[in-house]
């Protein structure tokens, strides 16, 4: 009977070690989490900058030098907030300056090529009217060519008396 006395007690005592066991096991991982929840909370800018009065209060009372250096830390990325905003403001302004200054080339280029195209018209339109009077000048005398060709202005009769040809590469803008 000793025996069985003994094998009982054994099992209350392993019963009692099991639940002391499990008892600071429990305890480790709550302070193992209250660990892990106050590292997380002491690295995160949003709990050094909230303005809950009380939290806030014991940060300046009870940790001085963290709250300052957050509250550094916060001032600068506000100033480097706001730098970045002008930037993007400039950056948007000279977008837009850029592409208006596109604008006025692309519109003076058109003008350009439209002036062009005019100039080449009327300077083709000037070599043959010279080619048709050289012509009529080997064709026809002097008293006869100035019957044919009556000239109401000086650069008419500049063009008529004189002998040189225009030659299209002088004209050309390409």
């Amino acid at each position: 009977m000793a025996e069985e006395k003994t094998e009982p007690s054994s099992k209350k005592q392993k019963k009692t070690k099991s639940r002391a066991f499990y008892y600071i096991d429990g305890i480790l991982i709550r302070l193992l989490l209250l660990v892990v929840l106050i590292a997380l909370l002491w690295n995160w800018d949003g709990f050094w900058t909230t303005e809950i009065k009380i939290l806030k209060q014991a940060h300046e009372t009870y940790f001085p030098v963290k709250y300052k250096a957050e509250s550094l830390k916060t001032s600068v990325i506000k100033e480097n907030l706001e730098i970045i905003q002008k930037m993007k403001e400039s950056v948007s302004k000279y977008k837009q300056e850029t592409d208006q200054a596109l604008q006025t080339v692309e519109a003076a280029e058109a003008k350009v090529i439209a002036v062009t195209e005019k100039a080449t018209v009327l300077l083709r339109y000037y070599d043959t009217s010279r080619r048709i009077i050289e012509k009529l000048k080997r064709k026809f005398s002097p008293d006869e060519l100035d019957a044919a060709l009556k000239c109401n202005s000086i650069e008419c009769e500049e063009i008529v008396k004189s002998s040189s040809q225009a030659a299209p590469e002088t004209y050309s803008f390409q």
